[in-house]
């Protein structure tokens, strides 16, 4: 039975992989994005009013 040896290129993709990986488990820790677009986040600047 032959022994599969990993070549340099297996790391390189390996590392690469945990990598994404961990990126994922990061942006998956972070809360979801707010996507009501009808929410206030500040209040909108007063109107002048035009009066000629």
């Amino acid at each position: 039975m032959p022994v599969y040896r990993p070549s340099p290129i297996d790391h390189e993709q390996a590392e690469q992989m945990r990598e994404i990986a961990e990126k994922a488990r990061q942006l998956l820790r972070q809360a979801a994005p707010d996507t009501f677009l009808g929410r206030k986040t500040c209040e909108p600047p007063p109107k002048l009013d035009h009066q000629e």
